[in-house]
């Protein structure tokens, strides 16, 4: 009896140890804190919001600010102390977060370029007829609709009546707003071949100009405003095509993609100990297929109503390095103040 009882003690501790091996290799393989797994969190912007839900299944999604995921990140001393996230944001906010830290494991390489958005701007079609002949009689482009910014319309081609020219410019502390503030930059100087020394000079007054009424267009998406409003709003706006297309197409309105063309490149990047489930989020073909429904320009994917299947886009985003971005940034946060 004793040996019996010996052999199912025996047995019992086996399959204990088994059944204990088995809940730590369950937990290995979930990616909690640094495996990459299908539970480590998608950490994205508002104007994304609703593609991440569609793909957050098990994940799970935080909403919340890049401006505020940024500054999150450069104050952080330790990774241990971010919780982990796949961050799912325009690539210009990934560079420029990674210039100005002094933990490099905060924020991990970023995957492939998930789906695009051209940088463009949104008209009335008579104001546009207006600055094309005026200052914009070459066409019109950022450079010129800075330098007639603000300015009144009877100084701009336009009517009288008409008061000045406000420009709408996306928010550039949100998400979509950074690569509109990139394009715009590079729209003054002709391409992304600057540095912040070159920031002096005129290019201050005309960014000044351009975002005269910054914090009325910081209050909600300018292009919206435009449609719902109409010219009492802005006159013009700076917008991904995301948000442009919802005023293609409409009579009255003109969409332009000026030159040089940049775009907003989405990105996934690791933050925290989220190890190596960025390339899992970038393959997702839920996430994918959301944004391309939602306006974004995703491979492989149909292109939603709105988009202008003429406009060539760059190899690259065409917007300068990250820590020119962050000069940019701060330059617009003083020069609007």
């Amino acid at each position: 009896m004793k040996q019996v009882l010996a052999v199912i003690g025996a047995v019992a501790l086996i399959l204990v140890a088994v059944l204990v091996r088995n809940a730590m290799d369950g937990d290995d393989g979930s990616g909690g804190g640094g495996g990459g797994g299908s539970d480590v969190a998608l950490l994205c912007p508002p104007e994304l919001a609703d593609a991440c839900e569609a793909a957050g299944g098990e994940r799970g999604v935080r909403v919340e600010d890049a401006g505020t995921t940024a500054d999150t990140l450069r104050g952080a001393t330790d990774p241990d102390a971010v919780e982990p996230a796949v961050w799912v944001v325009p690539a210009p906010w990934v560079e420029a977060v990674r210039s100005g830290i002094e933990v490099e494991e905060l924020v991990g390489e970023p995957s492939d370029v998930i789906a695009r958005s051209p940088v463009a701007l949104v008209l009335f079609e008579d104001r546009a007829a207006a600055l094309e002949s005026g200052p914009c009689a070459g066409g019109i482009e950022w450079s010129c609709l800075g330098d007639a910014a603000d300015r009144p319309w009877s100084q701009a081609g336009g009517e009288a009546g008409w008061r000045r020219v406000k420009v709408g410019v996306t928010d550039p502390t949100s998400a979509a707003g950074l690569p509109v503030l990139g394009g715009a930059a590079a729209g003054y100087f002709g391409s992304a071949s600057f540095a912040s020394n070159d920031f002096s000079g005129g290019f201050s007054g005309w960014l000044a100009a351009l975002g005269a009424d910054a914090g009325e267009a910081a209050e909600g998406d300018p292009v919206a405003r435009m449609v719902t409003r109409g010219p009492g709003a802005f006159s013009a706006a700076g917008a991904l095509e995301v948000t442009t297309r919802e005023a293609a197409g409409r009579d009255g309105f003109r969409v332009l993609y000026p030159a040089p063309v940049t775009t907003a490149d989405l990105v996934a990047v690791p933050i925290g100990d989220a190890g190596d489930a960025a390339d899992d989020v970038a393959g997702d073909e839920q996430l994918r297929r959301a944004l391309a429904e939602t306006g974004w320009r995703v491979d492989d994917e149909p292109a939603a109503e709105g988009l202008d299947d003429g406009v060539e886009l760059p190899d690259d985003d065409g917007l300068p390095s990250g820590g020119v971005m962050q000069a940019l940034l701060d330059l617009w946060g003083s020069a609007t103040r």
